[in-house]
């Protein structure tokens, strides 16, 4: 018996010690990191090299064809390539640019892509992407997504002239991105995020096209691709994942996993810069430093210094490096386009996309509702909901400011303000109340309001969910949404109404919005306000 107590004891013991090697040996890993061989000031002098070389090149042709990847890298780095610097004889890139969209040269509309892509460069260039060469090619993107809430392939059939194709998948993620560019929310932001997650495959990449397997098992088959999970990387931030996101989780490993020993990537094969940037700007979308350790070798390697490996004496990029020598051999055009909003992103440990989204995002508010407009009531407070996907306009183009608000819709809006949303799928057939079946599309939020205590019924077996909330009522529920409620009950002690230590919470907190009256519904201006005093106050 002894003896085998004396082996039970070895075993825990030997258990114990390799979970603290595994542990040990995980955090070392990132404790005891090399540092970085490249800082940001490094980068700043590499960029240096190829703006002067754009300069220097592009200046013979009095800047033509600086729109539209290289003019992205160039605002990065806070170039205007409207400016005089970038202007010959009164002609520069964006002119060019926009007496080609003018004769629809470079606007395929087979190719979506042409358009997305002309949206970052106009931005990049500082001009009206709603307004160029003649053509609004903002709304024109924002036409293209399906029913499905994919970005079509195509912006229109030759025969129907709709919008058609739902092959790519880097037609969907650039129109997630260059929507984003030009300071704009995505549209149906929800069924956006799903057909993009369908398309991630198990070892947690994307590939540039959709597959299509009669067996599932085939599937399992697939080897994803670097450049495009980066990609769905950046379309997933931008719709508001954070790393804590099984698929944003998964799209990483995968990329922690391919990453060389260099610190670098290849695909299809081939070790490129190119690949390099695509991380470098998901990484840096997603709030991760691409020089920081957790992306940096114990050798001092990571995707920037991979990248510089490529940069050629004159500033630009090659593709490829000898493979005796292992130098660059020849410049290319893609290769330096890249390089250098790679090398934006990584100096500013900021995605050059959210750069422009940063600068054009007030111009596109002014023109995101017909009937809802800067300096109404209301106004900043639903912008912010809007770009947190908590709120929606309407597929007419309206908000409707003024409609009122139903106890299900104010459920779904809680929920997402308080960004619960992944908690729902818990909740499906929670609630009690006869009038709420399964089925119900808000059933999910009404039962999480109801069991976290932010809403009741309006009796033991009732909620009316199509009936509109007052302004009482409101209030009650946001008071109770800051775990106040038994402060609440115990100021209306003392033959006060109801409600009285509610309204009294409310009104010390901020809740109470202008015009307020307790038995009038409240509208969806004033439930957006007070949503965002809501979350203010909470955190």
């Amino acid at each position: 018996m002894s003896n085998l107590l004396n082996r039970k004891k070895l075993m825990g013991f030997l258990m114990t010690f390799f979970i603290f090697m595994l542990i040990f040996n995980y955090s070392i890993e990132y404790t005891f990191a090399a540092p970085s061989k490249i800082a940001r000031e490094d980068i700043k002098r590499a960029a240096e090299k190829t703006i002067d070389y754009y300069n220097k090149t592009y200046r013979k042709k009095e800047f033509k064809g600086i729109l539209d990847w290289p003019a992205l890298g160039l605002f990065g780095f806070g170039e205007d390539v409207s400016g005089p610097k970038w202007t010959v004889n009164g002609k520069n890139g964006p002119y060019f640019r926009e007496e080609q969209v003018k004769r629809g040269i470079g606007l395929s509309k087979i190719k979506n892509t042409d358009f997305q892509r002309t949206i970052i460069g106009v931005c990049s260039a500082g001009k009206n992407p709603r307004s160029f060469g003649g053509i609004n090619l903002v709304e024109i993107v924002k036409g293209t997504m399906l029913p499905n809430g994919h970005f079509a392939d195509s912006v229109e059939d030759r025969k129907t002239g709709k919008p058609v194709g739902e092959e790519l998948v880097n037609a969907h993620i650039f129109g997630i991105i260059s929507l984003h560019c030009a300071g704009e929310p995505i549209p149906n932001r929800d069924k956006c995020l799903e057909w993009l997650l369908n398309q991630q495959h198990h070892d947690g990449g994307f590939t540039w096209d959709v597959k299509y397997f009669d067996d599932p098992e085939d599937y399992k088959l697939i080897e994803s691709d670097v450049d495009m999970t980066a990609g769905g990387l950046m379309a997933m931030a931008i719709l508001g994942l954070d790393e804590k996101h099984p698929a944003v989780k998964k799209a990483l490993k995968f990329l922690k996993e391919k990453q060389l020993d260099n610190g670098g990537f290849d695909s299809w094969g081939t070790e490129n810069p190119e690949s390099c940037v695509w991380v470098i700007q998901a990484l840096t979308l997603l709030g991760q430093d691409p020089i920081g350790p957790e992306w940096t070798k114990q050798n001092g390697e990571n995707p920037v210094t991979a990248m510089l490996r490529f940069q050629l004496e004159d500033g630009s990029f090659a593709h490829v490096l000898d493979e005796e020598e292992m130098l660059p051999i020849y410049d290319n055009g893609m290769s330096t386009e890249q390089g250098l909003y790679g090398m934006a992103s990584a100096y500013n440990n900021k995605c050059v996309y959210d750069m422009l989204h940063e600068k054009y995002r007030l111009e596109a508010q002014k023109n995101i509702f017909d009937d809802f407009k800067p300096g109404e009531f209301g106004f900043d407070e639903v912008m912010e909901l809007v770009y947190d996907y908590v709120l929606a306009g309407y597929t007419d183009g309206t908000f409707k400011p003024e409609k009122p608000v139903t106890r299900s819709e104010f459920a779904k809006l809680l929920v997402c303000s308080l960004n619960l949303k992944d908690e729902i799928k818990n909740y499906r057939g929670s609630t009690r109340f006869k009038d709420i079946n399964e089925g119900h599309w808000a059933d999910n939020y009404i039962g999480m309001c109801v069991n976290k205590g932010y809403v009741k019924g309006t009796s033991n077996n009732t909620f009316m969910p199509d009936e509109n909330i007052t302004g009482e009522q409101l209030m009650v529920i946001l008071v109770r949404a800051m775990g106040l409620e038994d402060e609440a009950k115990k100021r209306s002690i003392g033959g006060k109404e109801l409600t009285y230590g509610y309204m009294q919470i409310a009104k010390e907190k901020g809740f109470i919005y202008e015009g307020f009256k307790a038995k009038e519904n409240v509208n969806r201006a004033e439930c957006g306000w007070s949503l965002v005093r809501l979350r203010k106050a909470l955190n």
